[in-house]
């Protein structure tokens, strides 16, 4: 028995032809049926039942056959893969900077860039818009992962921003809360509430502008750790502000412990999560190669 016997069978089934196996394979048909029957001989069984009407089935013990032998070769597909990625020579590096409550976005994309660029050094550092900005202005960074608003006075001279997401700001409560039942928030039914912020240029911007325009609400208190902020909301110690894209993978909106919901009677603000280059630097080979996958994730999502 050999693979190229396993291959003639599985191809001659799958068309129930030995013309069009052959034609596939390339090779004769009688190359194929004198190797078929040669399999048959050595196992002791009838692989395949030819006639001229019906073409080439298979039988019960055929069918038996062919599984393993789909199998097989399902192997031998695995294994060529993992001898191209072992004798790869690509070698690089890449460097991502993003906001912190931006990484479940670039997680999976990094395990399957990982898979098939092993030998790629891939560093990713946790930073504010603004650093992220300025390390990909510096070329200290390949690419970067910010949240971008055209209200946001920010300086983004020499720089490229490619959205990637559009999304909505919402109020984020306790299901314990009150406010949970409310298919929508309006800005008067949260003054008397406390506020739990994330600790970045966007939120800030939001928040302060937020208490210009109604009034200031007691903060509990600010941070750029996010497990806290999530914490504090889910034991209804607070209420927060955030984009939709932001929050809806973390285990506690999936879970329902804390719900989104929507801010009306108040001005819209439009919100991008997108992605930042130099428009002074050629992106590598590998910085693309990223990017395709990062897309690929959030097409999925």
């Amino acid at each position: 028995m050999n693979i190229e016997q396993l291959q003639y069978i599985v191809e001659v089934a799958k068309y129930s032809s030995l013309t069009i196996a052959a034609q596939n394979l390339h090779v004769t048909q009688s190359n194929i049926s004198q190797s078929i029957t040669n399999l048959e001989k050595e196992l002791g069984i009838k692989i395949l039942k030819r006639s001229r009407g019906h073409g080439a089935v298979p039988t019960d013990e055929g069918r038996i056959i062919l599984k393993l032998a789909y199998e097989v070769q399902k192997k031998l597909e695995e294994i060529k893969v993992t001898a191209n990625l072992l004798n790869s020579t690509e070698v690089g590096e890449l460097k991502i900077s993003s906001l912190p409550g931006l990484m479940t976005f670039l997680v999976k994309a990094i395990a399957s860039f990982r898979h098939d660029y092993p030998h790629v050094n891939l560093e990713v550092a946790d930073k504010s818009g603004s650093a992220v900005i300025g390390d990909v202005r510096q070329h200290k960074t390949d690419i970067g992962l910010i949240t971008y608003s055209s209200d946001l006075n920010i300086n983004m001279e020499g720089i490229a921003f490619e959205a990637l997401i559009e999304g909505k700001q919402k109020v984020y409560v306790s299901k314990h809360s009150p406010l949970a039942i409310l298919g929508t928030i309006t800005p008067h039914d949260i003054l008397d509430q406390t506020l739990v912020t994330y600790k970045g240029e966007f939120m800030q911007y939001f928040v302060q502008d937020f208490f210009q325009k109604y009034k200031p609400l007691k903060i509990l208190f600010t941070s750029n750790n996010m497990d806290g902020v999530l914490q504090a909301i889910n034991e209804n110690l607070a209420i927060t502000f955030a984009p939709d894209f932001v929050m809806k993978n973390y285990p506690l909106i999936i879970n329902g412990d804390i719900v989104p919901i929507d801010l009306v009677y108040h001005p819209t603000v439009n919100i991008s999560l997108g992605l930042v280059r130099s428009e002074n630097k050629h992106l590598s080979t590998f910085a693309n190669k990223y990017i395709h996958y990062l897309k690929s994730e959030i097409i999925k999502n």
